[in-house]
C-alpha cells in the first residue's frame, strides 16, 4: 500500500468518525426536544436527564470551525445545541442568537432556542423565541409542549394557560412521545397520579 493511499484511507476514517460525533449530537438534541424540563420549584413529576453530549474538546473543536468558516451556520446549529445540552446553557445564547440572525423564520432553530432559555430560567426571552416558533409552525406538539411548561413553569405560572398548551400538544400529535408527557403533565396539573413516562426508545 502506497503512503498515498494510506494518507487518504486515514482521512476517510477521520470524516466517518467526525460524521458519527455529528449524528450523535443531532439524535440526542432530538431527544432533549421532547424530554421535559425540570422547573426550579421541585413540582415537575418528570425530570429531565442530565445529558453530556460531547466533552470539552469537541466543543473546542466546532468553535475551530465556526471560526475558520463563520458562514457555516449548520456548525453553529450544532454548536449551540451541544452546549445547551451538555450543562452549558448560558454559553449557547451568543450561539443560538447567531444562528437565530442568519435563520429568523427556523422553526426548529427558534424551538431548540426556546428550550435553551427556558432552561436557564429565562422566561421573557423563552416566550418570544417560542411563541415565534408556534407562529412559524403550528402544527409542532413539541412547541405547544414547551409553551406549556413555560406557563406552568414561570413566576406566578398560569396553570389554565399550561393545561391548554398540553391539550394543543395531544391534539397535534396524538400518537407522539410528547403527547405522553403532557397527559402526564395535566394528570399532574389535575391531582392524578402521573402515567409511568417511558424512556425514549422503549
Amino acid at each position: 500500500m502506497t503512503k498515498r493511499s494510506s494518507s487518504r484511507q486515514t482521512q476517510s476514517v477521520g470524516f466517518i468518525v467526525i460524521a458519527i460525533l455529528i449524528v450523535a449530537v443531532l439524535v440526542l438534541g432530538a431527544l432533549a426536544a421532547i424530554l421535559p424540563i425540570g422547573g426550579s420549584n421541585g413540582e415537575q413529576s418528570v425530570d429531565e436527564p442530565s445529558i453530556q453530549v460531547t466533552p470539552g474538546a469537541e466543543v473546542e473543536k466546532l468553535q475551530t470551525q465556526v471560526a475558520e468558516n463563520p458562514d457555516d451556520v449548520d456548525t453553529v446549529v450544532i454548536l449551540a445545541d451541544v452546549l445547551a445540552n451538555s450543562g452549558r446553557v448560558e454559553e449557547s445564547y451568543a450561539w443560538f442568537e447567531r444562528a437565530v440572525n442568519s435563520r429568523p423564520d427556523d422553526a426548529d432553530l427558534r424551538l431548540a432556542f426556546g428550550r435553551a432559555l427556558l432552561r436557564g430560567e429565562r422566561w421573557f426571552d423563552a416566550e418570544i423565541q417560542l411563541n415565534r416558533a408556534n407562529d412559524l409552525d403550528d402544527s409542532n406538539a413539541t412547541t405547544a409542549f414547551y409553551l406549556g411548561q413555560l406557563a406552568e413553569q414561570r413566576p406566578g405560572g398560569d396553570l389554565g394557560a399550561a393545561r391548554t398548551w398540553y391539550q394543543e400538544a395531544i391534539d397535534r400529535d396524538a400518537q407522539s412521545f410528547v403527547a405522553q408527557q403532557a397527559k402526564s403533565r395535566l394528570d399532574a396539573l389535575d391531582g392524578s397520579p402521573a402515567s409511568p413516562t417511558a424512556s425514549p426508545g422503549a
